[in-house]
């Protein structure tokens, strides 16, 4: 049985969530269960909806081998744990508020934390032989003398490995704020330099009297929009006698300079 309400009813209704209420009251129960599932579904897809963070993959981290003498150190010095206990502990953890929170506070939030949530299970349940460290912060939680907040800093260290971009995050944020380029290289926009402005109209010698400039000074930079510009600049001024190097985003030219003592 399905329940089709037009989104002008809802729109008018001043009481939308009520009147779908009232609906559902002469429905059957089980109709009535997979309405109200249907609509939450709608309601967080919507809600998650343009969301950067959804369109991030992990990356895949391999489960844990046993070590080359077949010892696992954790079982040796704690016992060992049943996977259907760590899967208990696990789920605890997930549905802690104080872990979401503390989670948000390095970057996770609710989409980044859940990916890192299905690949850190999946990393305790498929590994061979856990961590050492893991493994007892596993077994003290069970044992009762641990809490699940202690698997918090090992959570994290797993999100980092299969989001890198975390890591370096205020390093990303710094370089890509251009809000304030005036505050850019202090030190360079500290020295005093000549600016010469050539204007004119096409084939008015603006090129040609900048070259000679640049040909006649001591030292300079000659910067060219095209790489053909650039070449051609690079060939006249060596040719001419005045050393010129040759860099662009495809190559690199130096002229040897040599030096008599």
């Amino acid at each position: 049985m399905a329940l089709r309400i037009p989104v002008t009813v809802l729109k008018h209704h001043s009481d939308a969530l009520g009147y779908i209420q009232r609906l559902l009251k002469y429905l059957p129960l089980s109709t009535a269960m997979s309405q109200h599932a249907f609509i939450c579904r709608r309601h967080k897809s919507r809600k998650s909806k343009g969301s950067l963070s959804s369109v991030i993959q992990p990356l895949t981290v391999q489960p844990a081998s046993k070590n080359a003498d077949d010892i696992n150190i954790g079982e040796e010095l704690t016992g060992s744990i049943e996977k259907e206990h760590l899967l208990r502990s696990l789920k605890d953890f997930h549905s802690d508020e104080k872990i979401k929170n503390l989670a948000l506070e390095n970057g996770l939030d609710n989409n980044l934390f859940y990916k890192a949530f299905l690949s850190f299970r999946k990393f305790c349940i498929e590994s061979k032989q856990l961590p050492v460290d893991l493994h007892i912060v596993f077994s003290d939680i069970l044992q009762g003398s641990g809490h699940v907040h202690d698997i918090f800093p090992y959570f994290l260290r797993h999100s980092y490995e299969i989001f890198p971009h975390l890591e370096a995050m205020d390093d990303l944020k710094q370089i890509s704020d251009l809000r304030f380029p005036a505050n850019w290289y202090p030190e360079a926009r500290s020295i005093q330099r000549k600016f010469i402005f050539h204007a004119g109209p096409t084939n008015s010698g603006k090129t040609y009297h900048a070259l000679e400039r640049f040909v006649s000074a001591k030292s300079g930079i000659y910067c060219g929009p095209l790489k053909l510009l650039a070449s051609e600049v690079y060939h006249k001024s060596n040719d001419s006698g005045t050393s010129c190097d040759l860099v662009t985003g495809e190559e690199r030219r130096f002229i040897r300079r040599w030096i008599t003592i």
